[in-house]
């Protein structure tokens, strides 16, 4: 019953230790998500905006996305993929066992969710368009504390489909 004990204890001491390494990452993710989302937010409308002006003409677009500050804010973009990618890699190599490892894992989900183009319906584009996957981020997110984010997020995303509507 001792050495039971010992050996679950020990298998949670390591399971904490490699979650602590997971979590961090996790954090450091965060923040870069957060950035990101802000500056995909502010590059979705400008390339509207760039993609109306030109129409077919891909020159016309060129020099739109140039003027309007399009270019500045998909360079801003590509910046923070640089550091988010090596990040999302080993979150998602890592094995998770507590909630704070799993929460890292959800906001690499959550990143990857989010629309891959300026024109999208105003909410996360899961791969498979299933509701299973969208129930299970939304079960992980309420258990990792997540919903607030998910929230905030969806009702921005909502809110630059609005702004698109107002574009056009």
């Amino acid at each position: 019953m001792g050495r039971a004990r010992t050996m679950a204890q020990l298998h949670n001491a390591m399971s904490t230790a490699t979650d602590a390494e997971l979590i961090a990452l996790g954090e450091r993710f965060e923040k870069l998500l957060l950035e990101y989302v802000d500056a995909w937010l502010a590059w979705a409308p400008l390339m509207r905006a760039a993609r109306a002006e030109a129409e077919a003409d891909i020159a016309t677009l060129t020099a739109a996305i140039q003027r309007n500050g399009c270019d500045a804010a998909q360079a801003r973009m590509s910046e923070l993929e640089r550091d988010m990618q090596p990040l999302a890699e080993e979150i998602i190599a890592a094995p998770a066992t507590s909630l704070g490892g799993l929460r890292a894992k959800a906001l690499v989900a959550l990143w990857e969710a989010l629309p891959a183009h300026a024109f999208h319906h105003g909410a996360f584009e899961f791969r498979d368009d299933g509701e299973a996957s969208r129930s299970l981020f939304d079960a992980v997110a309420g258990m990792t504390g997540l919903t607030p984010l998910v929230r905030e997020l969806e009702v921005r995303l909502a809110a630059d489909v609005e702004l698109k509507g107002a574009d056009a």
